[in-house]
């Protein structure tokens, strides 16, 4: 009798302790797990430009070209280099709003090209505070590879009541300089500023008649050209290279029947190898970003 109630002591233990397991196991399933924690991302203040751009940096290639070709207009449908003129357009339309003046940072983008010639090397400093819309088309055309075998094709000497013009003028498509043969299809409005001078190494397009339509040529001055101030646009500065400059200009001439008194075409012109544009990044003012 006395082992029959040790048993059933024994059971009864094991009872009541499989009981509190049983009620602890339960106890912890219903315990309420801790919510998991999400992460909330603090919104970015915008950043603040370093400088504000102006409206006129920022127009499209429709709003800074004219509509309609100008009278004078010889179309063309290759380069004197084989390039197909229809595809130089498109592929400028297309790089144009790809051409910015600031970053999203809100620094300034600076741009500078540097011509590889038969005689050397011009490096310039484009002003897109002078005309950007100019800028952002020579910029395009070098992109695409239009100047690359294109050739100096007109030099011009003259003086008249002591009032001197001295330049070296490229770009033309057809590489001779002719008149209305100046663009692969669209024309700029003009972006003239009397306050801007020409001296020597400034950079400035070729226009026709009307001063809406520069296209792809350029001249570089190589003197003081007062007269021309306020007429024509300018666009870029000679950085490095004006001795290469000056031995453009000093190459032989001949003068031909539809030349205007001056306006000379070189007998052997030099080439352009290649346009090589170079970007950077500055927080400063001035146009490059030092000063």
């Amino acid at each position: 009798m006395g082992q029959l109630n040790q048993a059933w002591s024994r059971i009864g233990t094991r009872f009541v302790m499989a009981s509190l397991l049983c009620g602890c196991l339960v106890a912890g399933c219903n315990k309420q797990q801790p919510a998991p924690v999400v992460e909330v991302e603090t919104p970015k203040e915008p950043v603040k430009p370093v400088f504000e751009i102006e409206p006129r940096y920022r127009q499209t290639f429709a709003e800074a070209t004219r509509a309609e070709p100008p009278a004078d207009f010889t179309p063309a449908d290759t380069t004197m280099t084989g390039k197909s003129v229809g595809k130089l357009y498109t592929e400028v339309t297309k790089v144009w709003d790809s051409i910015k003046f600031q970053n999203e940072d809100g620094k300034r983008i600076v741009y500078t090209a540097a011509l590889e010639t038969d005689r050397g090397t011009i490096q310039m400093e484009l002003r897109p505070d002078w005309a950007p819309n100019h800028v952002r088309s020579f910029v395009a055309l070098a992109k695409v590879g239009y100047y690359d075998g294109l050739v100096f094709d007109r030099i011009v000497r003259q003086e008249k009541e002591g009032v001197k013009a001295e330049q070296i003028q490229a770009g033309c498509p057809l590489g001779t300089g002719e008149f209305g043969a100046g663009s692969i299809g669209y024309w700029l409005k003009s972006e003239f500023d009397p306050k801007l001078q020409h001296e020597e190494g400034a950079v400035g397009a070729i226009h026709g008649i009307e001063a809406d339509t520069a296209g792809c040529r350029f001249y570089i001055s190589l003197c003081k050209a007062p007269q021309l101030d306020g007429n024509y646009t300018l666009f870029a500065k000679v950085m490095q290279g004006l001795d290469v400059a000056r031995t453009i200009f000093q190459q032989p001439v001949r003068q031909e029947e539809q030349d205007d008194e001056g306006d000379h075409r070189p007998n052997k012109p030099i080439v352009i190898r290649k346009v090589t544009i170079a970007i950077k990044e500055v927080d400063k003012k001035g146009p490059g970003g030092d000063n």
